[in-house]
């Protein structure tokens, strides 16, 4: 991204030609305009009697300067309390269809999710969408954690990305996988942050705004938890379902179960359940429980979803991911899942 100032960017807001019933709009509405590592955020002051107006204002400004200015993402805010969300849905359906213009290849989009941290989602999504490549499906793979983007490391993958001459981000590629992360953007010991809007930006625009192709399947390598942005990424992405991952620890079960209610408010599918970590297998090959027995599958049955396989406490798994290679990983518990979903599966793929 060029060094464009704040000025810069007010100065070329100014110059946008509004509408008639657009005209209550001014430059003093802005209150704030933040640029952080190749992303714009516009903030305009909203009330309740001209959000309606002021959100179609902000999406001009944002396609207006996408034609402007070479950054990641340009995102405009509403700062104000809004009593009413209502929208013109005409215009809403447009702006969407717009939105996921990138994704129109895509023949399928598959978010996984946990209810918490540290249970294995990022391994998951990484070695299932391995797996899928060896299948000979056209795999991309977004890394939707924002605050902890561990998929580039992962995959022994770095660097910057470009824009094509379309101004479109261009994926990275792990052995015909795409792949985009915030953490190619970011210093690998540097801390993203950034407050909600930012991240919901970032997330937004990392999806909308790579060309990602013909594609098969996008595994989405959702945030952990069920907050403002897992939901950004389920109201925003035309998610196929979801894949949730949990341990059988009854802690980290009772966190799988909220995430698969936020997915059922927000009307994502639950595609199946996959329980990590369950069980270590000792030197004599005896099988240790060390987080509980049949957890994840017990859950499924309860919810009434597919059951899709199980991961063992293996030093393999973490060792390949360690070194940013799952190809070198010879067992076939990913390929197992796969295989599973296929089976279980509705999708066209």
């Amino acid at each position: 991204m060029s060094n464009i100032s704040k000025e810069e960017i007010l100065k070329l807001v100014k110059e946008i030609s509004l509408d008639k019933d657009e005209s209550i709009f001014s430059s003093d509405l802005i209150e704030d305009i933040v640029i952080k590592e190749g992303h714009v955020q516009i903030s305009i002051f909203a009330t309740k009697d001209n959000f309606q107006i002021l959100e179609k204002v902000g999406k001009k400004i944002e396609k207006t300067l996408k034609k402007s200015i070479n950054a990641l993402s340009i995102t405009s805010v509403l700062t104000n309390h809004i009593e009413s969300n209502q929208v013109d849905q005409k215009d809403d359906q447009v702006d969407q269809k717009d939105d996921n213009e990138s994704l129109k290849k895509v023949k399928n989009i598959i978010a996984i999710a946990s209810g918490k941290g540290g249970v294995g989602k990022s391994t998951l999504a990484v070695n299932i969408a391995y797996s899928f490549l060896k299948q000979n499906f056209k795999v991309g793979l977004l890394d939707a954690d924002i605050h902890g983007p561990s998929i580039p490391h992962m995959l022994n993958l770095e660097g910057k990305p470009e824009l094509n001459e379309n101004r479109k981000i261009i994926p990275f590629d792990y052995k015909g996988i795409k792949v985009i992360s915030i953490g190619f953007l970011l210093n690998e010991d540097q801390p993203v942050i950034w407050r909600g809007p930012m991240v919901h930006s970032a997330i937004k625009q990392m999806a909308q705004d790579t060309d990602w192709g013909n594609l098969d399947i996008l595994i989405v390598d959702m945030p952990p938890g069920t907050g403002d942005a897992q939901i950004t990424v389920s109201q925003n992405l035309p998610l196929n379902g979801a894949i949730v991952i949990s341990t059988p620890q009854s802690v980290a079960l009772n966190d799988a179960k909220k995430a698969i209610g936020m997915f059922e408010k927000v009307d994502v599918k639950i595609l199946g359940i996959v329980e990590n970590m369950s069980y270590f297998i000792l030197p004599d090959g005896s099988k240790e429980d060390i987080f509980g027995k049949d957890g994840g599958k017990n859950l499924a049955k309860e919810l009434k979803v597919n059951f899709i396989g199980s991961i063992p406490l293996d030093k393999e798994i973490r060792l390949n991911s360690d070194l940013g290679d799952p190809s070198k990983l010879e067992e076939k518990y990913f390929d197992e899942i796969v295989n599973s979903f296929l089976k279980n599966s509705k999708l066209k793929i």
